[in-house]
């Protein structure tokens, strides 16, 4: 893992909440040396594809699953798992918090 994994909660907290960091839709916060992993609700289906879009951006390593609901085919939440940012940007960013 390249990038600070506190710094990057940060970022994912002011990214699924602007006007309110502190109220993140991130759930679930892990990160080790070797990625970071988190979860958001199906019912915020539109801050997980601005986070996938923003990570796809430069071919950052990073997985995404869905989990369902038991025996049905709902879609409970959304599961990230981040390897490495290749985004020097992004990289800037979360350095600089």
């Amino acid at each position: 893992m390249n990038f600070d994994p506190e710094k990057f909660k940060v970022t994912l907290n002011a990214m699924s909440n602007p006007p309110n960091p502190k109220d993140s839709k991130i759930k679930d916060y892990y990160a080790d040396q070797d990625y970071a992993s988190f979860n958001i609700d199906f019912e915020n289906v539109d801050i997980a594809l601005r986070i996938a879009g923003l990570l796809g951006k430069h071919a950052t390593n990073f997985t995404i699953t869905t989990c369902h609901f038991p025996d049905t085919n709902k879609i409970d939440y959304i599961q990230f798992m981040i390897f490495k940012i290749n985004d020097p940007e992004l990289l800037a960013l979360i350095d600089g918090l």
